[in-house]
């Protein structure tokens, strides 16, 4: 199966957590410095809860689903929360784009799936946005170290689909 395998490295992910913990300790010093009065080198009273945050993201990231992904021209698979794969055609996805750091798939035919979710597992997917109203079949996989890149993965979304999955998504419409 020829395809782009996408997967989180953790390089870029600690290189990105420790970059914002950089640039949250200068803002944190120049908070001291110039509203508190301190010496902008004084803190140690947040050190801890920078620590903590930034353990706890580092945590978080590892928990969240859908990589490794598998972008093929026929289809995407991605790695549901128990480790199985849930493979989505091409032809069955109505939106497929990547919006501020998050690949949004919309599946417009969840029967093209594998294995068939009920409305059941789809609310136990996990991959959506929790903070804001979800669409029924609306699955986002949150992007932050993926490897090879975010740029290589729109290639891969906007190569064509094949010509057997193309029949089938306008013979659908």
């Amino acid at each position: 199966m020829d395809g782009v395998r996408f997967v989180r490295s953790r390089g870029r992910v600690l290189t990105w957590l420790a970059g914002t913990l950089v640039a949250v300790t200068a803002a944190a010093g120049a908070v001291n410095a110039l509203v508190l009065d301190e010496p902008w080198w004084d803190l140690w009273s947040v050190l801890p809860v920078f620590l903590i945050v930034t353990v706890g993201s580092y945590v978080q990231l590892g928990r969240q689903t859908g990589l490794p992904l598998l972008v093929t021209p026929e289809e995407l698979v991605l790695t549901r929360a128990d480790g199985s794969p849930l493979v989505i055609e091409r032809g069955a996805l109505s939106v497929t784009e990547v919006r501020r750091r998050r690949l949004v798939l919309v599946v417009a035919d969840p029967r093209r799936t594998r294995p068939v979710l009920s409305a059941y597992e789809w609310g136990e997917v996990g991959f959506w946005n929790q903070s804001r109203g979800r669409r029924p079949h609306e699955i986002q996989v949150p992007l932050l170290g993926v490897r090879p890149g975010v740029a290589r993965l729109r290639a891969a979304l906007a190569a064509p689909v094949t010509g057997d999955q193309a029949e089938r998504a306008t013979d659908a419409r």
